[in-house]
């Protein structure tokens, strides 16, 4: 008999039969960050060393299996320079030998909007079918923190379990490794914590021996929080060539322990896991075990903007009017919608949209937000102008009036102001024999010459055209644009207006602090805060300044709160115009620290301008205050707040979350035992409302409510560094130091946010998504006044219109309340029947009662539920004639086949 290894007498004779039940599932991994310390195509070069590895060891070792990071992303960009393994990849993918999926890109999971995930799982589950299908499991290794609605989302696609490392809190005092997850309406999924990160078993030793004698001991400390007999052995890390030795080592660890070890995948584990779990609520933003890292929730401010940007112009805007186009079979732009989002996702990553690689990466990242704007906005304007009956060519008509079709992109009737784009195409007219030649088109010319317009005979204000982006045909006269009101703009439907050239009809502007329409006012004080006046609610000190220097990095802040920003000169001015729009100009010019002294420990004493504008403006018809603000920083290492004092303590507040209003105490964690403090901030998608005071910030996710009940928003966090190893609000270094001068965000930083008298979601959706609005034709496409869309009631908001993959489009709905809610839908488009599906969109068991236009079903509290719209059957005449039919009632069984179905 051979002798025992001395390693392994450890486990000893006692355990026997603990060694025969326990289990060892060993996982080897990489997580692929695609771009971070270094570029995107810096680390594919890396990439396709590790992917080349990965399928000599396939081909090698029968009993070798590899997880490829539970992203499909990485598969496309492996073979986008190595075709030829398509094949080799394919037969991994469908052996189960190799895992992919299921998410597109491994996202950040708090930042992107929850449709943002659910598009991200969506194109991983169609980009993966290619290769073979992917995961099942919510593989999640490095994303900081996680929302309350994850399981909801998660359950939706039908992934188990849901596999994390970073935002255990507290609750590890009370849960096991495994727990179920419940989501607020409660959605359920099986979670495992991973104690020991996503690199237990990384960076083994060469000898089996040692290798195992490591592994017994973390797969000891890991029994010790599991109420299974098995373990998750991750062997890999971040950017990790895959291990030849593991057959040797896994070998080796059973033969010393006695236990059953396998080389599997997360599948393979997920099996072992299927048991009753304690219960956990709420959302992962601890970090007893890990960092969280929240200082990427303000980090390169500018980038987070332009991403909240784009989501919303392709969810709010090019998705559902895409949508509503190919059931009145106008066009199909799946493609071009899907590519949008695609440019997008690949901006989502964790190190991507959280701000913390380094400077070259980012500058790479405002190429493909361009791409993802540019053609969402050139999709929506295609689609709308073919709508408003401009045909397949889209020509502007000529002069010298012209017919507007505005939009609304809300479920419901509104009013708000809309800019409407004076860009003709073609820019040229070819004249007549008694003209010849070529000539500027009449709109184009009536934009750079004419003193005024009317919309509808009312006066519209003339706004400069964006510059250098625009034909200017006649020199020394830059092209305008127009904005005026839209009364009543139906609910996802149009109006005609029509645009005049008239007289000038010019704004006044004086030294005026105030502005009033009806029950809202807003007046400027002399330190160029505001007062708001709600009718018998008034705020005073809004947009006021907190400034403190910052020693952190990309990862966290690490204030310094020492000398703040000094005031040195306010400048207010008031505009009126004829159309009813009033404005109120605040210019706060602050002298500043231009940064941190030699010794980081306090600020320098040079001191630099930073230049803050507040502009405040009410629109009639329109129950809010919109604020344009901009801020020219010229001073390194600070962070900067705007304040929103309510007037009172607040022991609660609301907020925006994914998929949810979020209730938050303002009493801070306390985070004791923690391996990194708690903050004080928090993160928000959209609004934060406290004591009836409701900041709209999109783009803007951290925010703090104080007990004092003062909202703050943060505008700017400036900082040099991606990481380093001094910051005393973090004790772990978390990334590699190196400059990163850009991060420290100088120039000019524009945003808009809103205020309002009480909290109402879909107001303040209304006031981020606006109305869009072309020139129209004489045979529209789809008549003006028509409602495509209308949701009732008003506590139920529209979450997502978009087309799906079976054709047809698929629309869903959100219930943030604290009880049931009773959906009313009616549709002004053809569709060939509706059905319940999953956010997958597989079928789905719910009530649905339908009669005529107008579609029945109940949204439990905090829930989700998604329609599928089925594409029109044969062809048409038009909506109304569709809609023509009597009552029926249907009931959808999530049991029933697809064919059946859908």
């Amino acid at each position: 008999m051979p002798a025992v290894p001395k390693h392994c007498l450890a486990f000893g004779h006692g355990a026997a039969e603990n060694a025969r039940r326990m289990k060892c599932v060993f996982v080897s991994h990489t997580h692929w960050d695609r771009e971070w310390y270094r570029t995107f195509e810096q680390f594919r070069a890396r990439l396709v060393d590790a992917v080349d590895r990965v399928l000599e060891l396939l081909a090698r070792d029968p009993g070798f299996r590899f997880l490829l990071d539970g992203q499909v992303v990485v598969v496309e960009d492996y073979l986008a320079v190595r075709p030829a393994r398509k094949r080799d990849v394919e037969r991994a993918v469908r052996a189960g030998r190799l895992a992919i999926g299921p998410w597109y890109v491994q996202p950040d999971s708090l930042l992107p909007s929850g449709e943002a995930l659910i598009r991200n799982l969506l194109e991983g589950r169609r980009a993966g079918s290619k290769f073979g299908g992917t995961s099942r499991v919510a593989y999640t290794p490095d994303s900081f923190g996680h929302p309350a609605q994850l399981p909801q989302i998660l359950v939706g696609f039908g992934l188990q379990p849901f596999v994390f490392w970073r935002g255990a809190g507290d609750e590890l005092d009370r849960l096991p490794a495994e727990f179920s997850w419940v989501a607020p309406d409660g959605s359920a999924v099986q979670a495992h914590h991973l104690s020991e990160g996503y690199f237990s078993a990384a960076d083994l030793p060469r000898d089996p021996r040692a290798a195992a004698a490591r592994l017994e001991r973390v797969a000891q400390r890991l029994r010790a929080r599991t109420r299974n007999e098995c373990v998750l052995l991750l062997n890999g890390i971040d950017h990790a060539l895959p291990d030849p030795h593991t057959a040797a080592v896994v070998e080796e660890l059973a033969r010393c322990t006695g236990w059953r070890v396998e080389r599997g995948l997360l599948e393979d584990f997920a099996r072992e896991i299927q048991t009753p779990a304690p219960e956990f609520r709420g959302e992962l933003l601890g970090a007893r075990a890990a960092n969280l890292l929240p200082g990427v929730w303000s980090s390169r401010l500018p980038w987070k903007l332009r991403n909240r940007r784009v989501e919303m112009l392709i969810e709010a805007w090019a998705e559902p009017w895409s949508a509503i186009a190919r059931h009145l079979r106008l066009c199909d732009e799946t493609p071009a919608v899907r590519r949008a989002w695609r440019r997008l996702l690949e901006n989502q990553a964790h190190d991507s949209i959280c701000g913390c690689s380094i400077d070259r990466v980012h500058e790479q990242m405002m190429a493909r937000y361009d791409a993802a704007e540019e053609l969402a906005r050139e999709t929506v304007q295609r689609v709308l102008e073919r709508m408003a009956g401009l045909g397949v060519e889209r020509r502007t008509p000529g002069g010298p009036q012209w017919e507007v079709a505005v939009f609304n992109p809300s479920p419901h009737r509104r009013s708000d102001l809309v800019a409407v784009s004076l860009d003709p195409h073609p820019w040229w007219e070819i004249g007549g024999e008694a003209e010849g030649g070529m000539q500027v088109h009449p709109l184009l010319a009536a934009s750079a010459l004419a003193e005024g317009f009317t919309a509808d005979g009312q006066p519209v204000r003339a706004i400069p055209a964006a510059e250098g982006q625009r034909v200017q045909a006649l020199p020394g006269r830059a092209p305008r644009d127009v904005e005026f009101v839209a009364v009543d703009v139906p609910a996802f439907g149009w109006r005609r207006v029509r645009l005049l050239a008239s007289e000038a009809h010019p704004e006044v502007e004086d030294a005026g602090t105030e502005i009033a329409r009806g029950a809202l006012a807003v007046r400027a004080a002399t330190d160029g805060t505001l007062a708001v006046q709600f009718g018998d609610r008034s705020y005073a000190g809004l947009c006021g300044v907190e400034d403190v220097a910052d020693r952190g990095d990309t990862y966290d802040a690490d204030p310094i709160p020492d000398r703040e920003l000094a005031l040195e000169r306010v400048e207010v001015r008031r505009r009126r115009h004829p159309s009813g729009i009033l404005t109120l100009c605040v210019r706060r010019v602050f002298s500043a620290p231009s940064g941190l002294a030699p010794d980081r420990q306090a600020r320098a004493g040079e001191r630099v301008p930073v230049v803050l504008e507040v502009e405040a403006r009410l629109i009639p018809r329109v129950e809010r205050v919109d604020l344009r603000v901009s801020i020219e920083n010229n001073a390194r290492d600070h962070r900067l707040r705007l304040l929103f004092p309510t007037g009172a303590p607040a022991v609660e507040f609301a907020a925006a979350a994914t998929f949810d209003i979020a209730r938050r105490p303002t009493a801070p964690r306390q985070g004791r035992g923690w391996v990194h403090p708690a903050p004080r901030t928090f993160p928000h998608h959209g609004f934060v409302s406290a004591n009836g005071l409701t900041v709209a910030a999109p783009g803007l996710p951290e925010a703090e409510v104080t007990p004092a009940g003062v909202i703050a928003i943060t505008l700017l966090r400036a900082v040099g560094w991606l990481a380093r190893a001094d910051l005393r609000t973090r004790p772990q270094l978390a990334g590699p130091p190196i400059p990163t001068p850009r991060a420290q965000c100088l120039g000019r930083t524009e945003t808009r946010l809103a205020l309002f008298g009480e909290l109402d979601p879909r107001a303040v959706r209304d006031a981020e998504v606006g109305l869009w609005a072309v020139v129209a034709g004489e045979v529209p496409a789809v008549p003006a006044g028509r409602s495509m869309l209308e949701i009732e009631p008003r506590e139920l908001l529209w979450s997502a219109l978009y087309l799906a993959a079976s054709g047809g489009s698929v629309l869903r709905v959100l219930n943030p309340t604290d009880g049931e809610l009773h959906a009313r839908i009616r549709v002004g488009f053809p569709i060939g029947g509706v059905s319940g599906v999953r956010l997958d969109e597989s079928p789905c068991e719910f009530l649905i009662e339908r009669s005529g236009d107008e579609i029945r079903f109940r949204v439990p509290a905090h829930a989700l539920r998604s329609l599928w719209l089925h594409p029109p059957r044969g062809r048409l005449r038009g909506a109304q004639d569709h809609w023509k039919r009597g009552s029926l009632t249907a009931r959808v069984a999530c049991e029933s086949s697809r064919s059946d179905s859908l």
